[in-house]
Formats: C-alpha cells, sequence, structure tokens
C-alpha cells in the first residue's frame, strides 16, 4: 500500500470527493480505509484512454498561466496534445491517491523532497539514460546540485525546473533609519545579535521574522553544524548539542533578545505581509516571494545572505522539477514533453516573472534572472556552492508534521528545549525505524 503520508484535508477539487482532517490519533485507523475509498473513486473519476500526455503540476495562477503557452507551443511543434492536471493544493497527497487509483499522470512536476516516496514505489522513470542519449538536452545544462536533489539512491528521476533556496531579504529603509549598515555576504550570526536590538522598536516592528516551518529553521541547525536525521537517515539528530545550539539560538531571537515577533505579536499575519507593511527589518525567505514583492513593495529592499554560523552559511539546495511514470503508455512523447519544458526557452519564461531560481546556468546568469529588483538576485547563485539538498527520508511528510505539531509549544514559549525534544526525537525515531 502506497503511504498516504498525513492527514488529508481536502482530496482533488474535481467533484469527485471532498475529505475532512483527521486528528492525529484517528490516522492509523482510518488511512487504510480512506485510501482504499480515493482508490475507488479516482477509478471511477479517470477519464477515458486517449493520444494526450496527462501533465500535473501545481502553482498560482499567474504561474499557469506562464505554463499554458508553453504546453501549447510543445503541441504545435510536436503534434501531441496535453492534458493539464492543475492541484494548487495538497498536491503530492493527492498524487498519491491518484497513484493508488491507477490514474498516475505521464508527467508529474515534482519536488525533491516528495520524490523519494513516490520513488521507492516505483512509480517514477529512471531518466539518466534519456538524458544520455539526448542530443539537445545534457547533464551540463544544469547546476549540479539541483540535478544531485531530483536523484534518488543515485538513480535520475527528474529534470529540474528550478533551485529552491533560502536568503534574507531587508528593508533597506529602515536600516537607513536605524542607522544600520545593509547586511553584506559574509556577515554572522554575532552580527545579527549585534544588529538586531536597533532595529527593533518595540510593539512596532521588530528585526527579523520568526517562522516555526522546518523549512525556515532548518538552516539555523545546519549553519551549527547540525541537522534533522542523520546521514543514513535512521537517526533523529535534533537532540545533537550542534542542532540544540542551532535551535536555541532561533529561540532567543524571539523569548530572550525579543527581536522577532511572537503569535501574540503578529494575530494572524505572516511575515510576507509583515515584511511587505515595513513591521520587518528582515526574514528569512525564497524567491517565490519576489513577484508579488515586485508589485505591492513601495520601500527599497533587497537580498542577503544567511548569516554564518561556526559551520558557516549553510542553505537548501531543494529543486522541483519534472518526472516520469514509469507507468506511461507514451515514454517517447513524455520525455519529448519533458525535454521542452526543461528548455532554454521554457526555463527563461519561468524566470522572467521572478518566481524561481532557475535550474539552467545559461539562464540563471543572464538578464532573465539578473535583472529588475532586488537588485541583489545573484546572491541567490553564489549560496548554491555551500548549499545542499534536505535530507529526505521516504517518511518525510509525516516528520514534517511531527515537528510542526511537537515543538509548537516550544516556538511560543510554553515550553523549554528540554521539554519538547525528546518526545519529538522518539516519534520521529519511531517513522525513521517503521519505514525501515
Amino acid at each position: 500500500m502506497f503511504r498516504t503520508g498525513w492527514a488529508i484535508r481536502r482530496v482533488a477539487g474535481d467533484g469527485c470527493y471532498h475529505g475532512l482532517a483527521m486528528p492525529r490519533p484517528a490516522r492509523s485507523r482510518a488511512l487504510l480505509a480512506l485510501t482504499s475509498l480515493m482508490a475507488a473513486v479516482l477509478v471511477a473519476c479517470a477519464p477515458a484512454h486517449s493520444t494526450a500526455l496527462r501533465f500535473s503540476t501545481w502553482g498560482s495562477l499567474d504561474e499557469i498561466a506562464t505554463l499554458r503557452p508553453i504546453l501549447e507551443a510543445f503541441t504545435r511543434k510536436e503534434g501531441v496534445p496535453v492534458e493539464l492536471i492543475h492541484i494548487p493544493d495538497e498536491y503530492a497527497h493527492k498524487l498519491r491517491l491518484m497513484v493508488v487509483g491507477g490514474t498516475v499522470p505521464d508527467v508529474m512536476f515534482m519536488s525533491n523532497e516528495a520524490l523519494p516516496g513516490f520513488a521507492r514505489k516505483g512509480v517514477l522513470a529512471d531518466l539518466a539514460l534519456r538524458l544520455a542519449k539526448d542530443g539537445q538536452l545534457r547533464e551540463r545544462d544544469f547546476f549540479p546540485q539541483v540535478l544531485d536533489a531530483m536523484r534518488w539512491k543515485g538513480t535520475l528521476h527528474g529534470l529540474p525546473r528550478d533551485l529552491s533556496n533560502l536568503v534574507v531579504f531587508y528593508n533597506k529603509d529602515l536600516f537607513d533609519e536605524a542607522g544600520v549598515p545593509y547586511p553584506k555576504p559574509g556577515w554572522t550570526m554575532a552580527d545579527l545579535q549585534r544588529i538586531a536590538p536597533k532595529l527593533t522598536v518595540p510593539g512596532k516592528r521588530w528585526a527579523i521574522g520568526f517562522q516555526p516551518n522546518p523549512l525556515i529553521w532548518t538552516p539555523w541547525v545546519w549553519s551549527h553544524g547540525g541537522d534533522i536525521v542523520d546521514a543514513s537517515m535512521t537517526r533523529c539528530t535534533l537532540g545533537d548539542p550542534a542542532a540544540r545550539e542551532g535551535l536555541q539560538v532561533y529561540l532567543d531571537l524571539r523569548h530572550r533578545q525579543h527581536v522577532a515577533p511572537s503569535d501574540k505579536d503578529t494575530g494572524n499575519a505572516r511575515m510576507t505581509q509583515l515584511f511587505a507593511t515595513g513591521k520587518l527589518a528582515m526574514f528569512v525567505y525564497g524567491r517565490w516571494a519576489v513577484p508579488g514583492y515586485r508589485r505591492k513593495i513601495k520601500f527599497n529592499w533587497d537580498v542577503t545572505t544567511f548569516p554564518a554560523g561556526p559551520a558557516g552559511s549553510v542553505v537548501d539546495t531543494d529543486a522541483s522539477g519534472w518526472a516520469m511514470s514509469a507507468r506511461t503508455r507514451q515514454p517517447e512523447a513524455a520525455w519529448k514533453l519533458i525535454r521542452h519544458l526543461a528548455s532554454r526557452e521554457s526555463i527563461e519564461a519561468f524566470t522572467r516573472s521572478g518566481l524561481i531560481v532557475p535550474s539552467r546556468p545559461d539562464v540563471a546568469y543572464g538578464p532573465a534572472f539578473l535583472s529588475g529588483s532586488p537588485a541583489g538576485s545573484r546572491v541567490f547563485l553564489d549560496v548554491i556552492a555551500k548549499g545542499r539538498p534536505t535530507r529526505v527520508p521516504p517518511a518525510y511528510d509525516e516528520i514534517t508534521w511531527e515537528l510542526i505539531d511537537g515543538l509548537g509549544p516550544m516556538w511560543t514559549g510554553e515550553e523549554s528545549l528540554d521539554e519538547a525534544l525528546p518526545p519529538v526525537i522518539k516519534r520521529v525515531d519511531a517513522l525513521l525505524a517503521e519505514v525501515r
């Protein structure tokens, strides 16, 4: 049975089925029955076989608007129609249900965090030989780090569209107002701790954002030399000294130094909104914020590197790209679609909006990426060399939610690091052992 990950909140918005979130204690009892039900429903909803390639993706309406002309150009060139399956939320969960139901798309947009769960079940085709033999596309067309992110156990299961990494967005006007020099590449955690009080006005604005999502706090752990799981992905390592130090430094921004907002300070506002309204001097985030900020922000802003800790400045080099179903009836056409999507022209089209850090150096070092705001866009490229993909065990989804749920009281100050970590580590270890 294919793992369904955490609770299913909503299933594909096609009118076939809409589910409800299950509380954690009910998951183990309900998932098997629910997955079987979903399989039957999805088979009933599946379209009759046609010559069209079925292609699934997530993305905003703006992103889909960029994608459609690319797909139309492919159809004109190759004579192969493409059925676009747009799944804007809970993408990986809905894709798992499609696999269980026998309706897996021919080509799937896939993140490297989701990829292992599909690859270990034999859902994804090996693309290495096709890429090696292709006359139009080569391995050297991509940053090696992002190509590696689309591998599982050494097998290439996708061609990357983009690199997902984190930088520090900062409000230059607030720095000027406080008389603080702008943070430069190479700055450190000590620099951050020194300038943060000068950028904070209690109750009005804060030096830096604070988010409980592991995506955001993992660089604090990595940059102190720690990690969430070990290299063999058999043990949770958040209790190791280096990881604990990174977590504590992050916690102290909120609870000891009071330079990051609390939940009470923010209400329901997101860090992206607080930054856009001038209430944050800095926050850690990814390239996907850029299109909206280009349209909405009136103040001067830019990006810089994540502050270096004892192990340096270490952020993720995760990726998203296109994978092929191992069960497709049209493997040649599916490869041609992937090749078309990964071409320089297509990657440039995705890049111009500011949405992505492109997977191809020939696009990344050109005007499609480097022109426009932020002026320091090259920072996204400069951090690649020292970055690393997230370690993704097959139970990654469930582990992520264990971290979010279990560490929640620590982030709010209801529990200390010593109180919150042990039960979370125990549950993560159990999930790692369950997969083994």
